[in-house]
């Protein structure tokens, strides 16, 4: 009888243990007007305390979002490159958040703004490689490096305005960088190459290889304790600094492309096939998270996290995702309702109230991404002919005569 007892009581703690691990998760809408087709979204960044966000992927798509006030992201109308676009990250501030792109042919860009969502001002840069960059990292607002094709670092020391190369110690591709703390700085690549760096990123030596495979994601929680993945469902940990790996259980044999923890327990990682996973035990153990119906099937690539929790994926075939953890959290976000669109669901006009505000600019988006309608508003109540609109969903951005958003949201075009 004890060990009946016993038995079904390790039963009921690991099926609490999986319930906590699963979340909630809603897919994103993207947009790929005016690109002709669903991009391969290959990096994705959410701003820590404001909420927005920028991805980047293939053929110089870039796009922006507020995560959560909607779950849609708008495409830059006009295109800065065509190369591809692997690496974005962004620097927050009290007052402004900058944001960072890196790619194909030694590509860096750089924005001083990321809240203008469909028409982020991103800016060349000069870069000092040809090389390929797949990864950036900053540890403040003036200090970031870049890593990429045959082992190539750069780094900035003045906020993106000249990039340096640095002496690398290996050839290998490197996929990943990431730095715990201001000096300390792990990079990863292809052949399990790890290297470490304990001054900012001026030089750097070889760790322990942890798998003789290639490592897509690198990602530590303090200055010791950190995690590769790979192929095969493949989960490393160290706690000495990349001295010695540990493999961990993941739960599965799909390749795993991206890793990132909100904190020292809670993490999350992706991969291909539409495969999410979370630990709540410091990664010692990974469950697979149950997702909606995903309209196509694709591989995520990287992960975001905000302050608040928020963590949103991007991947192949336009995939993108996030989880809201905090019931009512959506609709809480915005101050007093700023601006409200009503009735939602509408058929011929929507009322658009802007209560005291005035000299605004209401533009209307459909799913793909097409502005569909551009108007001045007056201050209070506002009437918009909808009449000759297709049914379905559609996205609104409400800013002032200065681009500042006042407000965002969605609403449905009803049939007749």
């Amino acid at each position: 009888m004890k060990t009946t007892k016993l038995f079904l009581t390790i039963i009921l703690l690991f099926a609490l243990k999986t319930t906590m691990s699963q979340e909630t998760w809603y897919v994103h809408y993207v947009g790929y007007y005016p690109y002709p087709y669903m991009p391969n979204l290959n990096s994705i960044t959410i701003n820590k305390s404001l909420y927005e966000g920028v991805v980047c992927a293939d053929s110089g798509y870039i796009a922006g979002i507020a995560i959560p006030i909607y779950d849609w992201w708008l495409p830059n109308y006009n295109l800065i490159t065509n190369n591809n676009l692997y690496g974005v990250y962004d620097v927050d501030s009290s007052y402004i958040t900058k944001a960072y792109i890196v790619g194909e042919n030694g590509t860096i860009l750089k924005t001083n703004d990321i809240i203008y969502a469909g028409n982020i001002p991103f800016y060349n840069q000069n870069s000092p490689t040809i090389n390929d960059l797949y990864s950036v990292y900053f540890t403040n607002y003036f200090s970031g490096v870049a890593v990429g094709d045959t082992g190539t670092i750069v780094k900035t020391t003045d906020g993106g305005s000249h990039w340096n190369l640095i002496s690398s110690i290996t050839l290998n591709k490197l996929y990943s960088v990431q730095f715990p703390s201001v000096n300390i700085g792990y990079a990863a690549g292809v052949n399990g190459t790890v290297i470490k760096t304990t001054n900012g990123g001026g030089n750097w030596v070889m760790k322990t290889q942890a798998i003789a495979d290639t490592l897509r994601c690198i990602w530590f929680t303090d200055d010791n304790t950190g995690f590769v993945v790979s192929r095969n469902g493949a989960i490393y940990k160290t706690t000495d600094g990349g001295n010695n790996w540990q493999s961990k259980p993941s739960g599965t044999t799909q390749n795993l492309n991206a890793i990132r923890f909100y904190s020292t327990s809670i993490g999350y990682a992706g991969g291909n096939n539409n495969t999410i996973l979370k630990t709540t035990n410091e990664g010692e153990n990974w469950t697979i998270q149950t997702l909606p119906p995903i309209p196509n099937l694709g591989n995520y690539k990287s992960i975001s996290i905000s302050l608040a929790g928020e963590v949103a994926l991007v991947g192949s075939n336009g995939n993108a995702i996030a989880n809201y953890p905090e019931p009512g959290y959506i609709n809480n976000y915005m101050k007093d309702g700023d601006v409200v669109i009503t009735p939602n669901p509408a058929k011929d006009y929507i009322n658009i109230n802007t209560g005291l505000y005035d000299k605004l600019i209401l533009q209307i988006y459909n799913t793909q991404g097409q502005r569909v309608c551009e108007q001045k508003l007056t201050q209070g109540l506002s009437q918009i002919n909808i009449s000759n609109y297709m049914s379905g969903l559609y996205l609104y951005q409400v800013t002032d005569d200065k681009g500042k958003v006042i407000g965002k949201g969605k609403w449905v075009k009803g049939k007749k």
